[in-house]
């Protein structure tokens, strides 16, 4: 079914590319008159694009089938100089590179004489002139860095029907009816072209469908005769895959893996921009229309569809496929932003967060992300499956490593806003609609004490930050990782030190900041009633962070508009700062 996908892909979307071409990148051409001899310089260094240090231009040529890897198997016409001209690469085999040069010259011989085409004749009297082999000729050429195509007549020979119509001859190929379209023709013995774009892959291209030994065959069938593919149909999934692949839009690299999308929609529906950077604007007409209860596009009845890639040795290795439609996709994401809402570390609207930052928001280091981290989390946006709950587990790790929902970012201690984001969209998405509580901003009403003896920490920090000025190792510093985990026994301490020390010397020296704080901690420890839990498991863990970050925006939210939280607020600013802002 997938290939049968990727095929209807490339039929509806690909480039009319002739049988067994691909585009290559040429760095130069050879440039000759109609007896074979060179025209002007001869040499002409192609430009118009580049890749890595080389400048060159992309040329719709033949490609040698099944891809080259030790064996001798040379293109026709277009060719590196080894193949072409018989010029070794430092350290070559000069043997090797002569068997090479000469089945060159042999398949352009026999394409000579079955097709009787001019341009072949001249490249093959070019080459048995001698002057390529010529000092000043060969200084033209670089052995290890160029392709090379010949051009004779200001055509090159690639470009005749004729030409192409001997390249896709396979006299012996075998029969049978292809498992991708049901009809019966010609059989690819190897699927034509390497893919190329999948992380730990072959440089050059790493094979999709692939039977190289014995132990793979079976009924007597070998190499791709195990799963026959018809030669139209094989390179069309060649061909189909690569574009998706070489389309930045259309591809998104994920760690080790690689997913690719497309649609026959007309819709210019971008699916991996909002996990890259996601746009505000984008996202917040996709919240919209999921409040509105109706998908962001009126595009219901075209396929959508999602592959996932790693690639294992020299083999494909398919991951993930998801078929759906353009607006169940909408209505997905715009389900995953509104979990992934929550207010900003200062009170104000945060921005919407790329897959990565949610994956690195779990690890001290972008390195230590294991592959399937930002897998799983990009399969619930565009899915609408739930996320793992080993997620939350990670992230309150984290938390109790960090003692609170930070982050180091340069040497600066941060609130994570993306950690507290993906903690709440695990929660959410875990839970009904009718379920579901305010978890974005302060709410003052959530049934659970784990998320107000969050708050209670953080208006506790703030009674002491405010009592005792300039503190190198504050309350949270050294008590949040014993509160988030067993809150029946950690705010005993805290609540006495709070209300014998620190407030009543707030009450004589700064009076206002007393009222306020005091008001503040009547009013949290009357959600919990006294009746701390005496353990929280991973979950109310993540509820109990929530409440303790939104204390915390909240503060600096109110402090705007009253003197006194001001100073509350600006005791807490060293570490208000988010790493999304």
């Amino acid at each position: 079914m997938i290939l049968k996908r990727i095929l209807e892909y490339w039929e509806s979307n690909g480039d009319a590319l002739p049988a067994g071409y691909q585009p290559a990148f040429i760095t130069k051409k050879i440039v000759l008159d109609a007896d074979g001899r060179l025209v002007g310089e001869g040499v002409v260094a192609l430009s118009g694009e580049k890749r890595g240090p080389k400048v060159g231009k992309t040329i719709v040529v033949p490609r040698e089938q099944p891809q080259r890897t030790g064996a001798i198997r040379p293109r026709l016409v277009q060719d590196n100089p080894e193949y072409a001209l018989g010029f070794p690469k430092p350290e070559a085999d000069p043997k090797k590179v002569e068997h090479r040069h000469t089945a060159y010259r042999d398949q352009l011989r026999a394409c000579y004489e079955e097709t009787g085409e001019a341009s072949l004749k001249a490249v093959l009297a070019f080459l048995e002139s001698g002057v390529a082999v010529s000092p000043e000729f060969r200084e033209k050429i670089d052995p290890a860095g160029d392709e090379l195509v010949f051009e004779v007549g200001g055509t090159l020979p690639t470009d005749l029907p004729s030409v192409r119509a001997y390249w896709t001859r396979d006299e012996d190929a075998a029969t049978g009816t292809c498992l991708v379209t049901g009809t019966v023709g010609k059989i690819v013995d190897r699927m034509p072209f390497a893919i190329k774009g999948v992380p730990g892959g072959q440089t050059s291209g790493t094979m999709l469908v692939s039977v190289n030994n014995p132990s793979g065959e079976s009924y007597g069938l070998s190499a791709a005769g195990n799963s026959p593919i018809g030669a139209v149909a094989a390179e069309g999934i060649c061909n189909g895959l690569n574009r998706l692949l070489a389309n930045s839009k259309q591809s998104f690299r994920v760690g080790d893996s690689v997913y690719v999308y497309w649609t026959n929609a007309s819709d210019e529906f971008d699916l991996f921009s909002f996990f890259r950077e996601p746009d505000v604007e984008a996202v917040t007409a996709l919240l919209n229309s999921v409040r509105r209860g109706t998908p962001a596009s009126e595009v219901s009845g075209p396929d959508f569809f999602v592959l996932g890639l790693t690639a294992n040795a020299s083999r494909i290795v398919i991951r993930d496929f998801h078929e759906t439609t353009v607006g169940k996709v909408q209505e997905h994401l715009g389900k995953w932003f509104r979990r992934l809402e929550i207010v900003g570390a200062n009170g104000s609207p945060s921005k919407p967060l790329g897959v990565f930052q949610l994956a690195a928001s779990l690890y001290r280091d972008a390195k230590d992300i294991p592959r399937h981290i930002p897998i799983e989390i990009m399969r619930s946006a565009f899915s609408g499956s739930p996320l793992p709950k080993h997620l939350l587990a990670l992230a309150v790790r984290r938390n109790t490593i960090m003692q609170g929902p930070f982050a180091e970012y340069q040497k600066k201690r941060q609130i994570s806003v993306a950690r507290l984001a993906l903690i709440k969209a695990v929660i959410v998405s875990h839970q009904t609609e009718t379920e579901e509580t305010n978890l974005s901003t302060l709410n003052h009403n959530h049934p659970d004490p784990a998320y107000h003896c969050g708050r209670l920490l953080s208006v506790l920090d703030s009674i002491q930050r405010i009592a005792i000025p300039g503190l190198n190792s504050t309350l949270v510093d050294k008590h949040f990782g014993n509160a988030c985990g067993s809150p029946g026994i950690a705010f005993g301490g805290l609540l006495k030190d709070a209300t014998s020390a620190h407030l009543p010397k707030l009450r004589k020296n700064r009076r206002g900041a007393y009222v306020a704080l005091d008001q503040r901690l009547q009013e949290v420890l009357g959600k919990i009633e006294n009746d701390f839990p005496k353990t929280l498991d991973f979950e109310r863990q993540g509820l109990f962070a929530l409440g303790f970050y939104h204390q915390r925006a909240d503060d600096l939210a109110a402090a705007r508009a009253n003197k006194e939280l001001k100073e509350i607020a600006e005791a807490t600013t060293t570490e208000i700062e988010s790493e999304s802002e």
